[in-house]
């Protein structure tokens, strides 16, 4: 597992956006998979599955594009470095006690996509320290070079972090499921990563292929987002969730029948982000 991530960056390249893919990286090593008790479907249930081939045409579209290769399951970068899981990791270590750290969602994870320990054992903290230095970190220091890059270019960087959503979300207190009827799910951490004018405009692009959007719940964003995502420094972050009922099959983790012509609707909306001007017809953004 020595290739970390995906990107078409170049020196002197133009780009108005940013587009970046944290969970779709599928490039398991025969080492991480005899560490666990799960079988590969079982630890691909965490996979974004396909996203990075969805939004594979940011290359081609004038926009900056970064896609983690190793799995979410092995390291999730959507996450602090310090939700470090106590019930997982054996050593002396200072972690955040968030609701998805206890969960066994942290950056190491504990549980798989669909709910299943992935390790037998506790994990030394060297061997976490190891994996946040050569997986986590790396990652982390290039996108904080391409957030400096856009705003020395542009005077603003605009970021779209690329995820896929279940189409049964877990209601909350109950073992039950219900259908998730939205088809994208911006999240702006309820207004507060991202300027409103640019969340309203994205919305609307979504919407003029059809498609039904809606912000904010139960996905405001993830750490990046939170992280990142400061429109008082001119730093703009919006979460895209994909539904996966639109180009896969979740069970069986497979493109379905209708992935081609839903990947043709994605190229059509990333040339249009693209092309996203922060300050056409808005004056007032930078008061935001």
């Amino acid at each position: 597992m020595t290739k970390i991530f995906d990107t078409n960056f170049k020196e002197n390249k133009k780009f108005n956006v940013i587009f970046n893919s944290p969970h779709s990286g599928s490039l398991y090593t025969k080492e991480f998979i005899e560490s666990s008790k799960l079988n590969i479907h079982d630890l691909r249930t965490s996979e974004d599955a396909f996203v990075g081939e969805l939004f594979n045409s940011t290359r081609t579209s004038g926009c900056l594009f970064i896609e983690a290769k190793f799995p979410r399951s092995f390291v999730d970068l959507n996450r602090s470095h310090l939700e470090l899981d106590p019930k997982l990791i054996s050593g002396d270590f200072h972690y955040e006690k968030t609701v998805r750290n206890m969960a066994g969602l942290g950056v190491i994870p504990r549980m798989s996509g669909n709910g299943k320990e992935i390790y037998n054992s506790y994990i030394f903290i060297d061997d976490v320290i190891k994996r946040l230095k050569v997986f986590y970190f790396p990652y982390h220091r290039f996108l904080e070079d391409l957030i400096f890059l856009s705003k020395k270019r542009l005077g603003y960087a605009i970021i779209f972090d690329c995820h896929s959503m279940p189409s049964n979300l877990s209601v909350d207190f109950k073992n039950s499921k219900k259908n998730n009827a939205s088809d994208i799910i911006l999240g702006d951490v309820n207004g507060t990563s991202c300027s409103s004018f640019l969340t309203k405009k994205v919305k609307t692009i979504f919407e003029r292929h059809d498609l039904l959007v809606t912000a904010n719940y139960p996905f405001s964003g993830g750490f990046i987002t939170k992280n990142y995502g400061k429109p008082e420094n001119s730093v703009h972050v919006i979460q895209i969730e994909v539904n996966k009922k639109l180009y896969m099959d979740e069970e069986k983790i497979k493109k379905n029948k209708n992935f081609e012509s839903f990947q043709r609707k994605i190229q059509s909306i990333i040339k249009e982000l693209s092309f996203i001007n922060l300050f056409d017809g808005n004056d007032n953004i930078a008061a935001e």
